[in-house]
């Protein structure tokens, strides 16, 4: 059993210190830089980054197929946060969500069925998709004003 002290550590960990970096890399930086070659590109790229730095997981001894979901599941997440940063959102709200996402997903890893792994894929991509489409309905003008303000 983990200690309370242990817990809270961990969940500032998280926020503070893994999430703040990741987000500060790639809705922050990366984003930005990436935005010259438009919005699309932008999200993708670094999105797609985003994924593929969780196959370092399989050093750590992760099997195969948990990392082949879990850079799936982080390239979603990478669309779902890119977006919500493009629509005007504070890359506060994504590093509260990163960390609160990362401090579950550590509290409640364990082993067993991998049906709440696909769910979570399947809702992430059908909300990427929501968040595309509300995206190309926004003004014009005030999409590039909300990149730029990133």
């Amino acid at each position: 059993m983990t200690s309370i002290s242990d817990l809270v550590v961990m969940f500032i960990m998280q926020i503070f210190i893994v999430a703040f970096i990741e987000e500060s890399v790639f809705r922050g930086i990366m984003l930005r830089m990436l935005l010259a070659k438009g919005a699309f590109s932008a999200v993708w790229i670094s999105s797609i980054l985003f994924g593929v730095t969780h196959a370092l997981q399989l050093l750590d001894g992760q099997s195969l197929e948990d990392t082949i979901l879990q850079i799936i599941y982080a390239l979603l997440v990478g669309l779902v946060l890119a977006l919500l940063v493009l629509e005007g959102q504070s890359i506060i709200v994504t590093i509260i969500f990163h960390g609160l996402n990362n401090f579950f997903n550590i509290m409640g890893n364990t082993a067993g069925s991998m049906l709440s792994a696909y769910l979570i894929i399947l809702v992430l991509f059908i909300y990427m998709l929501t968040l595309w489409r509300r995206l190309k309905k926004i003004d014009y003008n005030l999409f590039m004003k909300n990149a730029k303000s990133i």
